[in-house]
């Protein structure tokens, strides 16, 4: 949680019924409370919703749709009063304008919103529109209903932030009905409900593409279900047309819903009279305007679009023979299924001239862009787009043609709105317009085809790109922050970042996808990846979007192997180098997203020898860090390590889209996290009460099954990370696997207590329980057509069960000892199994017979396999620290074993593409690994368990000191034997480690306390205060030869210097827990000995470190550094003594890693050893480019 200055100086502020707290500047709402927060406060609770919610500004009321005045009047009167009730029990709380298109129920809506807006009684308001099909979606009109309710009410708002602060996981669910509950209905109870207030839905029909079917009922049912469970106070208004979905919902819901139908309105033709006769009034006498408002037969839309070509003619028309045309048209009152075509027609013909064959290819082309953008584009948007896609073509520039547009778009603001203004947004004035333009049986020849739009949108995206993305696109200053930190970041995103740069970069890969192959597309494609890919990167990390990067190479990628037969070999470089980015983006993406300048700093170094990127990238940028020793030829296999779990990863699996996993630990919890960046997505699921054995997504990736030993299955929304409804309970030990059934129904569930049960998924209740085995179930799998089950035991068998009646088909499958894990192959036809007696075997699933012989290779317990989802290969983890894989078909291993893990692993499974292989690990590690390479980077670690024992001699041998797991040390006379004075009792923890001085007068020793002391020899007292700096326990200690200097070594995995009269420096290169420290005989080296499998030598002299720019050597003694002190932190960062960032290494990297003065690494890694010299940062970070 981020402080608040706001707050400073600020401890307690109460009010009526509640308490707001601060802790270090921190909001914290410490009672429930039915009073106002003081109005400070307030605001930031505003500013922070603001910060949290991702809510849409331009879906509120628009003043200019409001009804004309005195037109109306009875409808707005009625739910003006409508909305005042809030006493009487039971009243409907929520009201469904429904009507055709241009009936006017926008209108209606707009001028209540802009009503109780002004009377303070609007709690929210937002309106779906088809034009903005990327954000207008039922998960943003949540986002947007509780922030506006948040700002309007202080009660709704602090109760809204309490829970998203302590739920953050809530605001990227995309679960609604989760979102209706925390973020709406449960603040709402803390509102003042004396108090009116409304929300506001306009044009539920046009629910973005977010909104199928399903969701559109979800949330459809939300409103209407649940809108009534609401205070009394608060009342929905909803509009739409009368789709059939939501007749079937107002009948189910139809007791607290108020409906009005748009065609039963009174007085419907004297309000459009009305609206004629004050729009015309300079234009038509009072006959003449009655005339027109009939002819619009009751449709509010109609006479806008009439009144609006009349006042916007082109001058050459003269204004009575186009009255007269509009009035020769035909309407809906004539029975007519699109009653406003007709008028849609006439005014297009009179603005262009179809045979006219320049003009209407200009109004095709402009009017195809404008339908094809996934959001509104302005009209400088689109001349840019348009302009773009002819330098592509290279067409002869006509002298007309900056003009063009204008012609296309001066005269159609009765059909489209922003064509007056250059930066703002244009869309149709309504959907009907849309609708008609898009159907050529409507519209013939002024039909705008969507396949013409797309294709110019492929090829003018990707050539705005080509010609605005350069190097430092922000000009960003210094490389030492995160972009978070970068104060003026937003406007320098406004300033640099034209918004047809950012739509291109956001949404070219969908315009590729969804256009036609075209051979010279091939060419821009490749050119752009060659050469401004790179930038295309730093542009979405500027805007927090990298995580579209995977999304928008993937359509890449679909595309290319749909056209593949199109696509000849020699074009097939930009899918390589589409690959390559996804593998980096897999290494960095979560540090590319957190500072933009390291994408060039930190990602170019790192990139293989062997990449294409290394060859199309790094001859640009010749000051970057420099790899001497280390540097990896080819992508590792290993892509991504996912580190939170704090203990043993059990289980692991991934969603059946690939793009999330979720695993399962000894530490209790499930953790889904994003499988291209290694983000942890939300908080840990936490339910479970001991180990979590097993968990599956459900086939529609929506929940997530674990079992457990706690002896329960539990069931997870995958969205939310909630619990859903209570543990399945029934087993009698240790759950030890689960699995749901392919359609999603139905879960399994293996137990040491030897029985397999199935449960209903929805319900959680028990459908059966299967038994047979002797001993302990230890997995249970689902076959692809849910009709059977299989399962593995310690009884040494394999069984195939009837998933339907829980009968066991045939004899038990008998070869193995104890079984440990069983899958079945994707067509059904085989199951595998993983045993104890350290082989993988293959059966065939209809017969029970045991396919050729065991695979052998492990050298230790198989405890997981898999298979591939062609079911060509087959992958197994095991004790022995190792994954393999093998061919399914021959028996036969693929490549050596992937030896990454430092402990037993169990978990495997491979990515439902095929590509990756993911692993669990007891050493806290999940491994994703690339599955078609098989080539081995590294070989396993191997942890240290010893303990340094705390005794040493006197350097004249004559005295001993000990160290006690008791918290004490003793000093004795070598000689004797007896102890020299009191016992040292200053340590609150056991002593790990003790020596001399030089001298024979001083002590030094090291504890599980994290301190170390220095104590007289002999006086046998401790001198100064401790040396406190380390932040976990104290493993060993010891003198520098001089005297001068310890050096001490830490669990919190670095390695400390102090001056034995001052202070402290601070040498952090581990991961792992240091345990030994000594100097060199001539104090000028130091060996630290760890638990992550290294020896590292460093230089033991008091250092500061310059990695200026300027300086042509690694100057280490420069004292004006900036850098005193670096420390690699478990996240991949090396920050300097002021946090700030110096480099960011990859996990691959990090064991091997020699960090500065550090002269020999001894590991069973590679030794990576980083050049310096050249590396320009901070400041002077953008002299890295040298193209």
């Amino acid at each position: 949680m981020s402080s608040v200055s706001a707050f400073d100086g600020f401890r307690n502020a109460t009010f009526t019924g509640g308490e707001f707290n601060t802790v270090g500047g921190n909001l914290h709402i410490t009672k429930n409370y039915s009073g106002n927060p003081p109005e400070n406060i307030h605001e930031t609770i505003k500013a922070r919703l603001s910060q949290k919610l991702k809510h849409i500004a331009n879906a509120h009321v628009r003043t200019e749709k409001v009804c004309l005045e005195d037109t109306r009047v009875n409808i707005i009167r009625e739910i003006s009063q409508w909305i005042l009730k809030v006493d009487e029990r039971n009243p409907a709380q929520i009201c469904i304008l429904y009507g055709a298109a241009g009936t006017g129920k926008s209108a209606i809506c707009h001028t209540i919103g802009k009503r109780v807006m002004d009377s303070g009684e609007l709690g929210a308001f937002f309106c779906f529109d088809r034009n903005f099909l990327a954000e207008r979606t039922p998960v943003r009109a949540l986002h947007t209903i509780a922030y506006d309710l948040g700002q309007k009410s202080p009660e709704f708002g602090a109760a809204l932030l309490n829970i998203i602060e302590k739920e953050q996981y809530l605001c990227n669910s995309s679960d609604v009905e989760e979102l209706w509950k925390k973020l709406i209905a449960k603040p709402a109870g803390m509102v003042d409900q004396t108090r009116p207030l409304i929300i506001v839905i306009d044009a539920l029909d046009e629910m973005g593409k977010e909104g199928s079917r399903e969701m559109e009922e979800k949330f459809l049912s939300l409103f209407l279900n649940e809108g009534s469970n609401l205070p009394n106070n608060i009342h929905i208004l909803v509009t739409s047309r009368p789709e059939s979905t939501i007749n079937e919902y107002i009948n189910l819901y139809g007791l607290g819903v108020w409906t009005q139908d748009m065609s039963d309105l009174g007085k419907t033709e004297e309000d459009i009279k009305t609206y004629v006769s004050r729009r015309m009034k300079f234009k038509l006498d009072a006959r003449k305007c009655d005339i027109l408002a009939q002819k619009a037969g009751g449709y509010f839309q109609w006479a806008y679009t009439a009144c609006e070509a009349l006042l916007e003619r082109k001058p050459e028309i003269k204004f009575e023979s186009q009255f007269k045309q509009i009035l020769s048209l035909s309407c809906g009152q004539n029975g007519n299924l699109f009653p406003l075509d007709t008028l849609y027609r006439s005014i297009l013909e009179s603005i262009f001239n179809f045979q006219n064959v320049s003009i209407m290819a200009e109004y095709r082309t402009i009017m195809s862009l404008i339908f094809a953008a996934y959001q509104p584009l302005s009209r400088k948007s689109v001349v840019e787009l348009q302009s773009a896609y002819k330098r592509h073509k290279q067409y002869d520039k006509d002298e007309d043609e900056d003009d063009n547009d204008e012609a296309v778009l001066q005269y159609l603001g009765s059909l489209f709105s922003g064509v007056d203004n250059m930066s703002t947004p244009v869309q149709p004035v309504h959907i009907s317009v849309r609708d008609f333009l898009l159907d050529e049986g409507r519209s013939k020849e002024y039909f705008i085809d969507p396949m013409e739009g797309k294709r110019l949108m492929a090829m003018g995206t990707i050539k705005v790109m080509t010609e605005q993305l350069h190097f430092n696109m922000c000009k960003l200053e210094s490389s030492h922050v995160y972009n978070s930190e970068v104060k003026d970041l937003k406007e320098k995103i406004e300033e640099n970042i034209s918004p047809v740069l950012e739509y291109a970069c956001c949404w070219w890969g969908n315009h590729v996808y969804d256009a036609d192959f075209e051979l010279d597309s091939l060419y821009v494609i490749e050119h752009f990846f060659n050469e401004f890919s790179l930038y295309w990167i730093e542009v979405l990390s500027l805007l927090d979007l990298v995580g579209l990067i995977p999304k928008i190479i993937n359509k890449i990628t679909e595309w290319a192997n749909q056209e593949k037969e199109r696509i000849s070999s020699h074009h097939h470089n930009f899918l390589i180098i589409g690959r390559e980015i996804l593998n980096w983006i897999q290494m960095f993406g979560r540090m590319f997203g957190e500072s933009t300048p390291h994408i060039y700093l930190s990602g170019l170094p790192f990139i293989p020898k062997k990449s294409i990127l290394q060859k199309i990238y790094c001859p640009r940028f010749k000051t970057l860090a420099e790899l001497c020793s280390g540097h990896q030829s080819h992508w590792p296999i290993l892509q991504t390590v996912l580190m939170r779990h704090e203990g043993g990863i059990y289980t692991v699996a991934f969603s059946h889209d690939g793009e999330r996993i979720v695993s399962g630990s000894f530490d209790s919890t499930v953790r889904i996290w994003n499988a291209q960046t290694g983000e942890e997505k939300g908080k840990p699921l936490k339910g479970h009460t001991d180990a979590v054995t097993s968990v599956a997504f459900s086939p529609d990736g929506m929940k997530i099954v674990s079992g457990s030993y706690d002896d329960t299955v539990r069931i997870w929304n995958a969205q939310t990370g909630e619990e859903q409804g209570k543990p399945l309970e029934g087993h009698t030990d240790w759950v030890t696997s689960v699995a749901f059934s392919p359609n999603g129904m139905e879960i399994v569930s293996g137990s040491y207590d030897k029985t397999v049960r199935i449960w209903n998924a929805q319900t959680g209740e028990k459908q059966g329980k299967l038994r047979g085995h002797t001993d302990r179930v230890t997995s249970v799998a689902f076959s692809p057509d849910g009709m059977k089950i299989v399962s593995g035991s310690f009884d040494r068998t394999v069984r195939i069960w009837n998933a339907q009646t829980g009968e066991e088909q045939g004899k038990p499958l008998e070869g193995h000892t104890d079984v440990t894990s069983v899958a079945f192959s994707p067509d059904g036809m085989k199951i595998i199994s993983g045993s104890y007696d350290k082989t993988v075997r293959i059966w065939n699933a209809q017969t029970g017979e045991e396919q050729g012989k065991p695979l052998e290779g492990h050298t230790d317990w198989v405890t997981s396999v898999a298979f591939s989802p062609d079911g060509m290969k087959i992958v197994s983890g095991s004790y022995d620290s190792t994954v393999r894989i093998w061919n399914a078909q021959t028996g036969q291993q693929e490549g050596k074993p992937l030896e990454e893990h430092t402990d037993w692993v169990t978990p495997v499974a491979f990515s439902p593409n095929g590509m990756e292989i993911v692993s669990g690990s007891y050493d806290s590690t999940m491994g994703i690994w690339n599955a078609q390479t098989g080539q081995q980077e590294g070989k396993p670690l191997e942890e240290h368990t010893d303990w340094v024992t705390p005794v040493a001699f006197s350097p004249n041998g004559m005295e001993i000191v000990s160290g006690s797991y008791d918290s004490t040390m003793g000093i004795w006379n070598a000689q004797t034997g007896q102890q020299e004075g009191k016992p040292l009792e200053e340590h609150t923890d056991r002593v790990t480690s003790v020596a001399f001085s030089p001298n024979g007068m001083e002590i030094v020793s090291g504890s599980y306390d994290s301190t170390v002391r220095i104590w007289n020899a002999q006086t046998v007292e401790q001198e100064e205060k401790p040396l406190e700096g380390h932040t976990d326990r104290v493993t060993s200690v010891a003198f520098s030869p001089n005297g001068m200097e310890i050096v001490s070594g830490s669990y919190d995995k670095t390695v400390r210097i102090w001056d034995a009269h001052i202070g402290t420096e601070q040498v952090n290169g581990h991961s792992g827990s240091v345990e030994a420290v000594p100097f060199s005989p001539d104090g000028t080296y130091i060996a630290s000995e760890s638990h992550d499998s290294l020896l590292r030598i460093s230089e033991g002299s008091l250092f500061t470190l310059s990695f200026c720019p300027q300086h042509l050597k690694h100057n280490l003694h420069h004292s004006n550094s900036s850098f005193q002190h670096v420390s690699l932190q478990p996240d991949g960062w090396i920050h300097g003594l002021d946090s700030s960032l110096f480099l960011w290494i990859p996990a691959q990297y990090f064991n091997g890693l020699m960090m500065p003065h550090m002269k020999l690494l001894m590991s069973s890694e590679q030794p990576t050893s980083l050049n310096l010299s050249r590396f320009v940062h901070g400041k002077h970070w953008h002299h890295c480019y040298t193209a």
